[in-house]
Protein backbone atom coordinates (compact mmCIF):
# COMPACT_ATOMS: atom_id res chain seq x y z
CA UNK A 1 0.00 0.00 0.00
CA UNK A 2 1.44 3.35 -1.02
CA UNK A 3 -1.38 5.73 -0.08
CA UNK A 4 -3.22 6.64 3.12
CA UNK A 5 -6.93 5.88 3.52
CA UNK A 6 -8.66 9.15 4.39
CA UNK A 7 -11.25 7.91 6.86
CA UNK A 8 -13.61 5.22 8.15
CA UNK A 9 -16.17 5.59 5.33
CA UNK A 10 -13.58 5.21 2.62
CA UNK A 11 -12.08 2.18 4.35
CA UNK A 12 -15.49 0.48 4.48
CA UNK A 13 -15.95 1.01 0.74
CA UNK A 14 -12.46 -0.29 -0.02
CA UNK A 15 -13.08 -3.33 2.19
CA UNK A 16 -16.30 -3.97 0.28
CA UNK A 17 -14.37 -3.84 -2.99
CA UNK A 18 -11.79 -6.27 -1.65
CA UNK A 19 -14.41 -8.69 -0.34
CA UNK A 20 -16.34 -8.83 -3.62
CA UNK A 21 -13.20 -9.24 -5.69
CA UNK A 22 -11.92 -12.05 -3.49
CA UNK A 23 -15.17 -14.00 -2.98
CA UNK A 24 -17.25 -13.11 -6.06
CA UNK A 25 -14.40 -12.46 -8.47
CA UNK A 26 -15.74 -9.18 -9.86
CA UNK A 27 -17.10 -5.74 -8.96
CA UNK A 28 -18.50 -2.76 -10.82
CA UNK A 29 -19.47 0.80 -9.96
CA UNK A 30 -23.13 -0.09 -9.52
CA UNK A 31 -22.26 -2.54 -6.71
CA UNK A 32 -20.77 0.33 -4.72
CA UNK A 33 -23.56 2.76 -5.56
CA UNK A 34 -26.28 0.34 -4.51
CA UNK A 35 -24.56 -0.75 -1.30
CA UNK A 36 -23.40 2.66 -0.03
CA UNK A 37 -25.71 5.09 -1.83
CA UNK A 38 -22.79 6.95 -3.41
CA UNK A 39 -22.49 8.56 -6.85
CA UNK A 40 -20.97 6.90 -9.91
CA UNK A 41 -17.99 9.31 -9.91
CA UNK A 42 -17.28 8.45 -6.25
CA UNK A 43 -17.52 4.73 -7.06
CA UNK A 44 -15.03 5.20 -9.89
CA UNK A 45 -12.67 7.02 -7.54
CA UNK A 46 -12.91 4.22 -4.96
CA UNK A 47 -12.19 1.53 -7.53
CA UNK A 48 -9.15 3.42 -8.80
CA UNK A 49 -8.01 3.87 -5.20
CA UNK A 50 -8.21 0.15 -4.56
CA UNK A 51 -6.23 -0.73 -7.69
CA UNK A 52 -3.55 1.65 -6.40
CA UNK A 53 -3.59 0.06 -2.95
CA UNK A 54 -3.44 -3.49 -4.29
CA UNK A 55 -1.67 -3.46 -7.63
CA UNK A 56 -2.21 -6.63 -9.64
CA UNK A 57 -5.25 -7.74 -7.65
CA UNK A 58 -7.65 -7.08 -10.51
CA UNK A 59 -7.99 -5.67 -13.99
CA UNK A 60 -10.79 -3.98 -15.87
CA UNK A 61 -12.72 -6.19 -18.31
CA UNK A 62 -14.01 -3.98 -21.12
CA UNK A 63 -16.46 -6.59 -22.36
CA UNK A 64 -18.04 -7.24 -18.96
CA UNK A 65 -17.66 -3.61 -17.83
CA UNK A 66 -16.34 -4.56 -14.42
CA UNK A 67 -13.14 -5.23 -12.52
CA UNK A 68 -12.18 -8.92 -12.46
CA UNK A 69 -10.02 -10.43 -9.73
CA UNK A 70 -6.74 -12.15 -10.46
CA UNK A 71 -6.79 -15.90 -9.93
CA UNK A 72 -4.17 -15.62 -7.17
CA UNK A 73 -5.39 -12.34 -5.71
CA UNK A 74 -4.03 -11.42 -2.29
CA UNK A 75 -5.84 -9.11 0.11
CA UNK A 76 -4.15 -6.08 1.68
CA UNK A 77 -6.79 -4.51 3.94
CA UNK A 78 -7.79 -7.54 5.98
CA UNK A 79 -7.44 -11.30 6.07
CA UNK A 80 -10.39 -12.92 4.25
CA UNK A 81 -13.01 -14.37 6.58
CA UNK A 82 -15.66 -16.47 4.86
CA UNK A 83 -18.28 -16.14 7.57
CA UNK A 84 -17.97 -12.37 7.97
CA UNK A 85 -17.52 -11.56 4.29
CA UNK A 86 -20.54 -13.52 3.06
CA UNK A 87 -22.87 -10.74 4.20
CA UNK A 88 -21.32 -8.34 1.70
CA UNK A 89 -21.34 -10.93 -1.08
CA UNK A 90 -24.95 -11.86 -0.38
CA UNK A 91 -25.98 -8.21 -0.52
CA UNK A 92 -24.29 -7.72 -3.88
CA UNK A 93 -25.76 -10.93 -5.32
CA UNK A 94 -29.34 -10.24 -4.24
CA UNK A 95 -30.44 -8.50 -7.44
CA UNK A 96 -28.72 -11.03 -9.68
CA UNK A 97 -30.53 -14.12 -8.42
CA UNK A 98 -33.79 -15.53 -9.63
CA UNK A 99 -33.94 -18.19 -6.94
CA UNK A 100 -33.89 -16.44 -3.57
CA UNK A 101 -31.20 -15.33 -1.15
CA UNK A 102 -27.55 -16.11 -1.87
CA UNK A 103 -26.74 -16.35 1.85
CA UNK A 104 -29.01 -17.37 4.73
CA UNK A 105 -27.98 -16.82 8.33
CA UNK A 106 -24.42 -16.20 9.25
CA UNK A 107 -22.13 -16.14 12.25
CA UNK A 108 -18.54 -16.93 13.05
CA UNK A 109 -17.97 -20.63 12.35
CA UNK A 110 -16.80 -22.88 15.15
CA UNK A 111 -13.74 -24.10 13.28
CA UNK A 112 -11.19 -22.92 10.75
CA UNK A 113 -11.47 -24.20 7.19
CA UNK A 114 -9.53 -23.79 3.97
CA UNK A 115 -9.91 -20.19 2.78
CA UNK A 116 -8.93 -20.94 -0.83
CA UNK A 117 -11.38 -23.84 -0.90
CA UNK A 118 -14.12 -21.50 0.34
CA UNK A 119 -13.20 -18.99 -2.33
CA UNK A 120 -13.49 -21.56 -5.13
CA UNK A 121 -16.98 -22.53 -3.96
CA UNK A 122 -18.06 -18.89 -3.68
CA UNK A 123 -16.70 -17.99 -7.13
CA UNK A 124 -18.42 -21.01 -8.68
CA UNK A 125 -21.74 -20.04 -7.10
CA UNK A 126 -21.46 -16.39 -8.15
CA UNK A 127 -20.50 -17.28 -11.72
CA UNK A 128 -22.97 -20.18 -12.05
CA UNK A 129 -20.14 -22.64 -12.71
CA UNK A 130 -19.67 -26.26 -11.69
CA UNK A 131 -16.66 -27.83 -9.97
CA UNK A 132 -15.34 -31.31 -9.29
CA UNK A 133 -14.88 -31.82 -5.56
CA UNK A 134 -13.66 -34.42 -3.11
CA UNK A 135 -16.20 -34.58 -0.30
CA UNK A 136 -16.28 -36.66 2.87
CA UNK A 137 -19.64 -38.40 3.07
CA UNK A 138 -20.93 -39.46 6.48
CA UNK A 139 -23.30 -41.90 4.83
CA UNK A 140 -20.56 -43.85 3.04
CA UNK A 141 -17.84 -43.16 5.60
CA UNK A 142 -15.33 -42.22 2.90
CA UNK A 143 -14.30 -39.36 0.63
CA UNK A 144 -15.84 -39.32 -2.83
CA UNK A 145 -15.30 -37.32 -6.01
CA UNK A 146 -18.34 -35.73 -7.59
CA UNK A 147 -19.31 -32.83 -9.81
CA UNK A 148 -21.58 -30.19 -8.34
CA UNK A 149 -22.97 -26.77 -9.17
CA UNK A 150 -22.87 -24.51 -6.07
CA UNK A 151 -25.77 -22.07 -5.83
CA UNK A 152 -26.12 -20.52 -2.34
CA UNK A 153 -24.85 -20.68 1.23
CA UNK A 154 -26.57 -21.18 4.56
CA UNK A 155 -25.52 -21.18 8.21
CA UNK A 156 -27.39 -23.49 10.58
CA UNK A 157 -26.06 -22.04 13.83
CA UNK A 158 -23.08 -24.39 13.98
CA UNK A 159 -21.83 -25.01 10.45
CA UNK A 160 -21.78 -23.45 7.01
CA UNK A 161 -23.41 -25.35 4.16
CA UNK A 162 -23.26 -24.84 0.43
CA UNK A 163 -26.47 -25.56 -1.44
CA UNK A 164 -25.54 -27.23 -4.72
CA UNK A 165 -26.90 -29.34 -7.55
CA UNK A 166 -25.23 -32.75 -7.36
CA UNK A 167 -24.61 -34.00 -10.90
CA UNK A 168 -24.36 -37.61 -9.76
CA UNK A 169 -27.58 -37.70 -7.73
CA UNK A 170 -29.35 -35.20 -10.02
CA UNK A 171 -30.86 -33.33 -7.06
CA UNK A 172 -30.11 -30.21 -5.03
CA UNK A 173 -28.43 -31.03 -1.71
CA UNK A 174 -26.73 -29.39 1.26
CA UNK A 175 -23.00 -29.99 1.66
CA UNK A 176 -21.15 -29.13 4.88
CA UNK A 177 -18.27 -26.88 3.88
CA UNK A 178 -15.94 -28.39 6.46
CA UNK A 179 -16.11 -31.79 4.71
CA UNK A 180 -14.66 -30.63 1.40
CA UNK A 181 -11.14 -31.92 0.87
CA UNK A 182 -10.51 -30.53 -2.62
CA UNK A 183 -12.30 -28.20 -5.03
CA UNK A 184 -11.10 -28.35 -8.63
CA UNK A 185 -11.08 -25.88 -11.49
CA UNK A 186 -14.46 -24.45 -12.43
CA UNK A 187 -16.15 -24.84 -15.79
CA UNK A 188 -19.50 -23.64 -17.21
CA UNK A 189 -22.47 -25.42 -15.65
CA UNK A 190 -24.84 -27.30 -17.99
CA UNK A 191 -27.69 -27.05 -15.46
CA UNK A 192 -28.02 -23.28 -14.95
CA UNK A 193 -31.75 -23.35 -15.74
CA UNK A 194 -32.63 -25.84 -13.00
CA UNK A 195 -34.59 -24.31 -10.12
CA UNK A 196 -34.01 -25.32 -6.50
CA UNK A 197 -37.61 -25.47 -5.31
CA UNK A 198 -36.66 -26.31 -1.72
CA UNK A 199 -34.53 -23.17 -1.50
CA UNK A 200 -37.30 -20.97 -2.90
CA UNK A 201 -40.19 -22.38 -0.87
CA UNK A 202 -40.93 -21.13 2.64
CA UNK A 203 -42.79 -22.95 5.39
CA UNK A 204 -44.37 -21.95 8.68
CA UNK A 205 -43.48 -24.21 11.61
CA UNK A 206 -45.77 -23.92 14.64
CA UNK A 207 -44.77 -24.86 18.20
CA UNK A 208 -46.34 -24.67 21.66
CA UNK A 209 -45.32 -25.63 25.21
CA UNK A 210 -45.71 -29.30 26.04
CA UNK A 211 -49.02 -30.23 27.61
CA UNK A 212 -47.09 -32.06 30.33
CA UNK A 213 -45.71 -28.81 31.78
CA UNK A 214 -47.23 -26.92 34.68
CA UNK A 215 -48.94 -23.59 34.06
CA UNK A 216 -45.91 -21.72 35.42
CA UNK A 217 -43.54 -23.72 33.23
CA UNK A 218 -45.65 -23.06 30.15
CA UNK A 219 -45.68 -19.34 30.94
CA UNK A 220 -41.89 -19.33 31.29
CA UNK A 221 -41.47 -21.12 27.96
CA UNK A 222 -43.84 -18.71 26.24
CA UNK A 223 -41.72 -15.84 27.54
CA UNK A 224 -38.46 -17.54 26.50
CA UNK A 225 -39.57 -17.87 22.89
CA UNK A 226 -41.71 -14.74 22.66
CA UNK A 227 -44.83 -16.76 21.91
CA UNK A 228 -48.11 -15.12 21.01
CA UNK A 229 -51.37 -16.74 22.10
CA UNK A 230 -49.32 -19.66 23.40
CA UNK A 231 -47.72 -20.48 20.04
CA UNK A 232 -44.42 -19.87 18.28
CA UNK A 233 -44.55 -19.58 14.48
CA UNK A 234 -41.26 -19.72 12.55
CA UNK A 235 -40.99 -18.97 8.85
CA UNK A 236 -38.13 -20.96 7.31
CA UNK A 237 -36.99 -22.05 3.90
CA UNK A 238 -37.87 -25.65 3.21
CA UNK A 239 -34.20 -26.42 2.58
CA UNK A 240 -33.30 -25.12 6.06
CA UNK A 241 -36.20 -26.69 7.97
CA UNK A 242 -34.25 -29.62 9.35
CA UNK A 243 -31.62 -27.30 10.86
CA UNK A 244 -34.24 -25.07 12.50
CA UNK A 245 -35.80 -28.16 14.07
CA UNK A 246 -32.48 -29.51 15.30
CA UNK A 247 -31.61 -26.21 16.98
CA UNK A 248 -34.87 -26.46 18.89
CA UNK A 249 -34.05 -30.00 20.00
CA UNK A 250 -36.11 -32.05 17.54
CA UNK A 251 -33.78 -34.89 16.58
CA UNK A 252 -35.89 -38.04 16.60
CA UNK A 253 -36.82 -39.70 13.33
CA UNK A 254 -39.10 -39.30 11.54
CA UNK A 255 -39.25 -35.51 11.78
CA UNK A 256 -42.99 -35.12 11.53
CA UNK A 257 -45.48 -33.29 13.77
CA UNK A 258 -46.87 -33.75 16.30
CA UNK A 259 -43.73 -34.48 18.33
CA UNK A 260 -41.85 -33.28 21.42
CA UNK A 261 -38.27 -32.09 21.50
CA UNK A 262 -35.56 -33.84 23.52
CA UNK A 263 -36.24 -31.83 26.68
CA UNK A 264 -39.94 -32.68 26.47
CA UNK A 265 -40.73 -28.97 26.73
CA UNK A 266 -41.61 -27.85 23.22
CA UNK A 267 -44.14 -29.51 20.93
CA UNK A 268 -44.04 -29.16 17.16
CA UNK A 269 -47.70 -29.19 16.19
CA UNK A 270 -47.95 -28.10 12.57
CA UNK A 271 -46.22 -26.98 9.40
CA UNK A 272 -47.66 -25.44 6.27
CA UNK A 273 -46.38 -25.36 2.72
CA UNK A 274 -44.11 -28.40 3.03
CA UNK A 275 -43.73 -31.35 0.70
CA UNK A 276 -40.63 -33.29 1.64
CA UNK A 277 -37.79 -33.22 4.15
CA UNK A 278 -34.64 -31.79 2.61
CA UNK A 279 -32.03 -34.28 1.39
CA UNK A 280 -28.65 -34.08 3.07
CA UNK A 281 -25.32 -34.60 1.39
Amino acid sequence: MDRTISGWSEKQRLLFIERLLFWRGSINRRDLCDHFGISLPQATKDLVSYTTLNAGACQYDVRRKCYVAAAKMQTVLREPNFSEDMEAVGSAMRDELEYGEFVLGGSRPQRVADRLLHRKLSLAACNRDCVEVTYWSVRSGSSEKRWMSPRCFGFDGLRWHVRAYCHRSEVFKDFVIGRFQTVGRAKPCPFVDLVDEDWLATETLTFRPSGGLSANQRTALEMDYGMEAGELCLNVRRAMRIYALRRLGFVQEPLQPPMLNELQQLEWIDFRGARAINRLG
